[in-house]
């Protein structure tokens, strides 16, 4: 197994793995400590089955069933599908479901089907953009703690026009929120890094809302800065794994045809 670096602040490709059989313990293991070295990695599987992805995620721990997306099914409501075609589409700045308790410590994504050109995927790293952070603005944000609402994302939607007002008011009726540090210690490696993001996070709690929008503002801004960043280009067969616990990504909108994901994400700890 080889492991190339693609990118100055995340990202790397692993070569070399055969899908066509379980994977032995050393190739996890291998695979694994890359992902906390690199944050993303890149793996090309066109030979992987379902129920060898499924496979996978668990030797990394509990994979969940999404809140949201639909799944396959049959025994396999732990594989989600992300299908174009069905309207399933993911375009703004996000860590994966940061509304819940225990947040997906890391998710296993697999291209299906790819559309011809655009599509991309863009990861930037947390822990790149909380190290550039300047050293009066780390103390400022220490101790801090954010509001997540799984609403939110319902009512983005609904001010584009993309959501009805019932659907609106029955998410906010749902109560899908938890509280999260600003600032998170990754349990595996100890580095700091900042925990907020675009599609889940209302507010910073204790500071006036004036205040709490301006630095979550700054903060959206700078971690998604190119220079924390990394773009994947996908093929059909692309296994993609990113650590959920220090990483936000955004699939850009910018394809017509069909765009098809098999998604696994692996529940974590609670952040801290």
């Amino acid at each position: 197994m080889r492991v190339v670096r693609t990118g100055a602040a995340l990202g790397a490709e692993i070569h070399d793995v055969d899908f066509s059989a379980d994977l032995a313990a050393e190739t996890v293991d291998g695979i694994h400590r890359a992902l906390l070295d690199h944050q993303v990695v890149v793996l090309r599987a066109p030979e992987m089955t379902v129920d060898r992805h499924l496979a996978l995620a668990e030797r990394f721990g509990e994979p969940e069933v999404h809140a949201f997306f639909p799944n396959l099914g049959g025994g396999r409501e732990r594989v989600s599908v992300l299908d174009s075609e069905d309207g399933t589409r993911a375009s703004m700045w996000h860590a994966d479901e940061t509304f819940l308790e225990r947040p997906p410590l890391g998710t296993l994504l697999h291209a299906q089907v790819i559309p011809e050109f655009g599509g991309d995927t863009v990861w930037a790293s947390c822990t790149a953009a909380y190290d550039a952070l300047s050293a009066p603005m780390k103390t400022y944000l220490e101790g801090l703690t954010a509001l997540h609402d799984l609403a939110r994302t319902v009512e983005l939607a609904y001010v584009r026009g993309h959501a009805t007002a019932e659907r609106y008011a029955a998410s906010v009726a749902a109560d899908r929120t938890t509280e999260h540090p600003v600032v998170c210690t990754h349990p595996e490696t100890g580095a700091r890094s900042l925990y907020v993001n675009h599609t889940y996070t209302r507010s910073i709690l204790g500071l006036p809302p004036a205040e709490a929008d301006a630095v979550l503002a700054f903060l959206y801004r700078h971690m998604t800065t190119e220079r924390f960043t990394y773009r994947h280009r996908w093929s059909p067969g692309d296994l993609v794994i990113w650590d959920n616990r220090c990483t936000l990504h955004n699939a850009l909108p910018d394809f017509s045809g069909h765009r098809r994901m098999h998604r696994v994400s692996v529940l974590g700890g609670r952040p801290k």
